[in-house]
């Protein structure tokens, strides 16, 4: 985490683009608590945003399809984002709850796996998400006997093998083990670059040639930006504020389409 002395330093900077998103990430706030976007957190609001139809969501697919020189603005945009991240190598953990970087290539989706089986040798092994627990277990195959199995609120591998039952287990049966249990992760994270003849030319990179990715990935993109400058997870440089000022441009040009 940054220290007050790099704010002081940085107060010098002509153009100040953190404080720029900030102010257009209040009205893209107000927006989406306005009654348009279900949810009751800012967190839930964002993942309804990138998976359905919304405005917001649509306005961005056009510019990212549109011929016109407002959607070639945008793209350069979109491109010079995904260029300044990585030279800047942001990082987080607000918005998966492990540390991951802010990029294309690592874009968060909810796991919609629900339950996961593994039989090896003489037993199986089995990991259940049902009304928001996680139940995991390990079984002999011929008779059914339990010999491992524990209950949780939610997804922490940690808190898992740190069961004396777990503990006492062979080191294949917890290999084994965790690996059904890997299934059920809350979250899965995959790129929307893409290197192949089917691409999307966007400025001088390869995107996946699909508009509802690539504006499911800004959406995300934007608010892991916002999450790191409202918690102080940056240190205020020009190769940030370079980051924030095209992650002001995505994000300003659909806004003002919401009029």
């Amino acid at each position: 985490m940054s220290n007050y002395k790099d704010w002081i330093d940085a107060v010098d900077i002509k153009i100040d683009y953190f404080s720029a998103f900030m102010k257009a990430w209040i009205a893209f706030n107000s927006w989406y608590e306005s009654g348009e976007i279900p949810g009751k957190t800012d967190k839930d609001h964002i993942e309804h945003i990138a998976e359905h139809t919304n405005r917001f969501k649509t306005y961005v697919m056009n510019l990212i399809n549109v011929d016109n020189s407002e959607g070639i603005s945008y793209r350069d945009s979109i491109a010079n984002l995904h260029e300044s991240l990585l030279s800047a190598a942001i990082t987080t953990q607000e918005y998966i709850g492990v540390r991951q970087t802010v990029s294309f290539a690592e874009i968060a989706s909810k796991n919609a796996n629900v339950h996961s089986k593994i039989d090896y040798y003489f037993n199986s092994y089995e990991c259940t998400r049902s009304k928001g627990k996680i139940t995991t277990c390990v079984s002999v195959k011929q008779s059914g006997k339990k010999v491992f199995e524990f209950e949780q609120d939610e997804y922490k591998k940690d808190e898992l093998q740190a069961q004396s039952d777990f503990m006492t287990l062979s080191i294949t049966q917890k290999e084994k083990c965790l690996s059904c249990y890997e299934d059920l992760r809350p979250y899965i994270c995959e790129s929307v670059l893409d290197t192949s003849e089917d691409a999307k030319k966007i400025g001088q990179y390869g995107f996946v040639n699909d508009a509802d990715k690539i504006s499911k990935a800004i959406v995300i993109i934007l608010y892991m930006l916002r999450c790191c400058l409202a918690h102080g997870d940056i240190s205020p440089d020009e190769s940030a504020n370079k980051v924030y000022k095209y992650a002001y441009e995505v994000l300003t040009t659909p806004l003002k389409k919401l009029r």
